[in-house]
Protein backbone atom coordinates (compact mmCIF):
# COMPACT_ATOMS: atom_id res chain seq x y z
CA UNK A 1 0.00 0.00 0.00
CA UNK A 2 1.01 3.27 -0.59
CA UNK A 3 0.42 6.08 1.56
CA UNK A 4 -0.60 9.96 1.32
CA UNK A 5 -0.01 13.21 2.84
CA UNK A 6 -1.03 13.72 5.97
CA UNK A 7 -2.35 17.27 6.49
CA UNK A 8 -3.32 19.09 9.53
CA UNK A 9 -4.88 22.70 9.76
CA UNK A 10 -7.29 24.44 7.54
CA UNK A 11 -7.27 23.41 4.37
CA UNK A 12 -6.87 25.74 1.19
CA UNK A 13 -9.47 24.85 -1.64
CA UNK A 14 -7.00 22.52 -3.50
CA UNK A 15 -6.28 20.59 -0.50
CA UNK A 16 -10.20 19.46 -0.41
CA UNK A 17 -9.68 19.02 -4.37
CA UNK A 18 -6.54 17.02 -3.45
CA UNK A 19 -8.54 14.64 -0.82
CA UNK A 20 -11.57 14.32 -3.06
CA UNK A 21 -9.09 12.78 -5.54
CA UNK A 22 -7.48 10.66 -2.80
CA UNK A 23 -4.12 12.14 -2.94
CA UNK A 24 -3.98 13.82 -0.11
CA UNK A 25 -5.32 12.85 3.95
CA UNK A 26 -6.86 15.91 5.64
CA UNK A 27 -6.30 15.17 9.41
CA UNK A 28 -8.13 17.93 11.22
CA UNK A 29 -6.81 20.93 13.24
CA UNK A 30 -5.76 19.49 16.39
CA UNK A 31 -2.08 18.74 16.64
CA UNK A 32 0.01 16.39 19.40
CA UNK A 33 3.82 16.33 19.61
CA UNK A 34 4.44 15.34 16.36
CA UNK A 35 1.80 13.88 14.57
CA UNK A 36 1.67 11.67 11.71
CA UNK A 37 2.66 12.73 7.78
CA UNK A 38 0.98 9.90 5.57
CA UNK A 39 -2.11 7.91 5.95
CA UNK A 40 -2.84 4.92 3.44
CA UNK A 41 -6.00 3.69 1.94
CA UNK A 42 -7.42 2.14 5.08
CA UNK A 43 -6.68 5.37 7.01
CA UNK A 44 -3.45 3.60 9.25
CA UNK A 45 -1.24 6.94 10.08
CA UNK A 46 2.80 7.14 10.38
CA UNK A 47 5.10 9.32 10.37
CA UNK A 48 8.61 9.27 8.65
CA UNK A 49 10.69 11.72 9.34
CA UNK A 50 11.93 12.77 6.34
CA UNK A 51 10.04 15.79 6.45
CA UNK A 52 11.84 17.39 2.95
CA UNK A 53 9.79 14.14 1.11
CA UNK A 54 7.15 14.95 2.97
CA UNK A 55 6.97 18.75 2.00
CA UNK A 56 7.75 17.97 -1.38
CA UNK A 57 4.70 15.15 -1.86
CA UNK A 58 2.66 17.79 -0.03
CA UNK A 59 3.31 20.67 -2.45
CA UNK A 60 3.42 18.88 -5.50
CA UNK A 61 -0.31 17.72 -4.86
CA UNK A 62 -1.45 21.06 -4.07
CA UNK A 63 0.00 22.62 -6.98
CA UNK A 64 -1.72 19.82 -8.94
CA UNK A 65 -5.06 21.25 -7.79
CA UNK A 66 -4.39 24.77 -8.56
CA UNK A 67 -2.43 25.68 -5.29
CA UNK A 68 0.50 28.58 -5.71
CA UNK A 69 2.30 29.87 -2.73
CA UNK A 70 1.64 32.97 -1.65
CA UNK A 71 4.50 35.51 -1.89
Amino acid sequence: MQGVPLMFGLPVQAAFEAAAAGQLALGGCIVDGEPPNWECPRQHRWRDADEQAWQEQLLAVLVTHGYSEPR
